[in-house]
């Protein structure tokens, strides 16, 4: 669980360890002080995610066959098996996401820099900003460089929370 903080449901305060706070929910270590502080300022919060640098893949099965020669040249896609009439293929996921699901829908005056709402169907908030694994010249960026661009979005974010008012009857 290195990847991983707990949450207090009764103070919203950042545990280590899930044993020092047994009534608690888990969350991305990155964006659990933001969470927190969301939470503290009266902004129920259900579901988040701080990002995460992973070689992951998507497979596709029975494409049709008119769309084989746009993908065979792209450098995320793999042809699995190619059929008269359809294929398969998987390709590398591009980017990853942080992003804050609200338990109700909130209306904010402004987002954070580089995030955006979310379409939903639950009437919940929420608010995203993707980071890609892709330089401008469609190149794999090192770990590091998403670690540290996950860390920005994240610190946006913060700033933002921080100046967001609390909600009626919430005092930190």
């Amino acid at each position: 669980m290195d990847d991983k903080s707990i949450i207090s449901k009764d103070t919203f305060e950042v545990f280590k360890h899930e044993e020092d706070c047994p009534y608690a929910f888990i969350c991305d270590k990155r964006i659990a002080p933001v969470i927190a502080l969301l939470n503290k300022k009266g902004y129920s919060t259900f579901a988040s995610c701080g990002g995460h640098y992973k070689n992951e893949f998507y497979e596709w099965f029975n494409e049709d066959i008119s769309n084989l020669e746009s993908l065979i040249e792209d450098t995320k896609v793999i042809i699995t098996e190619a059929r008269d009439d359809s294929f398969d293929y998987i390709t590398w996921v591009d980017k990853t996401l942080v992003y804050v699901l609200f338990d109700k829908e909130y209306v904010f005056d402004n987002l954070p820099e580089g995030f955006e709402l979310c379409e939903n169907d639950d009437n919940r908030t929420c608010i995203q900003c993707f980071v890609s694994y892709y330089d401008e010249n469609n190149k794999r960026k090192k770990r590091n460089i998403v670690e540290k661009e996950l860390d920005e979005k994240i610190n946006k974010l913060n700033e933002w929370v921080k100046e967001l008012p609390n909600k009626k009857g919430m005092i930190l």
